[in-house]
């Protein structure tokens, strides 16, 4: 296997690309933190798929106690979120979550919403990541780019985490993590 070929499969083939320097991709390369971000950031949708495909169908209503979300509902808020923080760096309103949270409609939004927010992410410069002033409250506005980036990738760790615990409490076994 070439060197570039082996690069790029490790990278999921987004930074290594070839192109001409204002390229989005090969810029990415050149930033650190969107460098080491991305291929991660790849990860947690393939994990939480993992974890979504643990659960069954019938299950995905269950929550332990009356004040927790139900398994399905963690993820739909966590894409939800999501795409509030990453979008908000652009400008882009949060996508809607659906009302239902069976299996079926909770995996397609996931991934729809993960999908939504790679496509900003892949546009982003370095600018946009240490710029502040996004969004139209005092609170949003002192975070920078990268707060955002960093505030989804902890959204869905903090979420996913609860539903390992849920998959536990019904005598599942989580996959295994890989980071």
């Amino acid at each position: 296997m070439q060197r570039k070929e082996a690069l790029q499969k490790i990278t999921g083939g987004l930074l290594l690309t070839a192109g001409s320097p204002t390229d989005t991709r090969t810029f990415l390369a050149n930033d650190p933190f969107l460098h080491d971000f991305l291929p991660r950031w790849h990860n947690a949708l393939a994990y939480s798929l993992k974890v979504l495909d643990k659960m069954p169908a019938e299950l995905y209503e269950y929550k332990p106690t009356p004040a927790q979300m139900t398994f399905g509902k963690q993820y739909t808020h966590a894409a939800h979120w999501n795409t509030f923080f990453i979008g908000n760096i652009v400008g882009q309103p949060p996508l809607p979550e659906p009302a239902s949270a069976d299996k079926a409609t909770v995996k397609e939004y996931y991934t729809t919403c993960h999908q939504h927010c790679t496509a900003i992410l892949e546009k982003l410069d370095t600018s946009q990541l240490t710029k502040t002033g996004y969004g139209t409250h005092d609170y949003w506005k002192k975070h920078t780019g990268r707060d955002y980036l960093l505030r989804a990738f902890m959204h869905i760790a903090h979420h996913r985490a609860e539903t390992l615990v849920y998959l536990r409490l019904n005598g599942i076994e989580p996959p295994f993590f890989e980071f």
